[in-house]
């Protein structure tokens, strides 16, 4: 792993680059999948109430009507679920500014089509006004190689939390993160690191620790970012008069 003080590229960790795939994945197509599952979900629920009524013999006399129903529901929920399969299998992948839209929104954060467009456009290296893998991970690795806090880190900022937010629960929690965190700086600095992150939210509270939302991480990262620009701006005015 290398670092460097000038928003260059950095290496990722092996356990880094399998959780930022993961989170490529998840977001390619992310508008058209959580627009399948929504329409989904109540219909497996559904399914999952009918077949409680023909189990526990509570039809009352209607068991060939809910038992046609069931059978339409299934076919209805199998197209629906190869539809998912062919989105999460599609060979050309790339991030959209709707999937961008829809994850923050999923999230708690509402973004303009300005504010869309600008965290696309900050990675977008080929200008075809999406994101694929190979700009991800650059994205990725320019920013965890930035000691500036000069990077554009808006895309960066929801892909670091979609990795700590390993079971997708829209909440980081202590655990989640601190493997991460102790791949790539170690005990000491990890826990700085988190300190960053979790603030006063940092409790061993529940299975996973303290777990904060996607906002309160936002408020927490941008609050490190803006402190480190400030101390490198004083750093460089300082070396400019000493060089006077």
């Amino acid at each position: 792993m290398s670092e460097h003080d000038d928003g260059e590229p950095a290496t990722t960790t092996a356990q880094e680059e399998k959780e930022l795939k993961r989170v490529f994945e998840l977001l390619c197509n992310y508008h058209a999948k959580q627009t399948v599952r929504r329409d989904l979900e109540p219909k497996l629920e559904r399914v999952a109430a009918l077949r409680a009524l023909l189990d526990d013999d509570a039809a009352g006399g209607d068991e060939a009507a809910i038992a046609a129903e069931v059978r339409e529901l299934d076919d209805e929920v199998m197209n629906m679920q190869d539809t998912l399969r062919k989105h999460a299998e599609q060979s050309d992948r790339k991030i959209r500014g709707a999937d961008l839209a829809e994850a923050m929104r999923s999230l708690g954060k509402r973004c303009t089509r300005r504010e869309i467009h600008d965290m696309i456009w900050e990675v977008d290296e080929n200008l075809d006004g999406c994101v694929d893998w190979k700009e991800f991970l650059l994205m990725f690795q320019r920013n965890i190689g930035d000691r500036s806090g000069l990077e554009p880190s808006t895309l960066f900022n929801l892909a670091q939390f979609l990795i700590f937010d390993s079971n997708q629960n829209g909440q980081v929690s202590v655990d989640e993160t601190m493997n991460m965190l102790y791949a790539r700086y170690g005990r000491s600095r990890m826990e700085m690191k988190l300190k960053e992150l979790f603030g006063d939210d940092m409790t061993e509270t529940g299975t996973q620790g303290g777990e904060i939302s996607f906002p309160q991480y936002l408020s927490a990262v941008e609050k490190t970012q803006l402190q480190t620009f400030l101390q490198t701006s004083q750093i460089g005015r300082a070396s400019c008069r000493e060089r006077v």
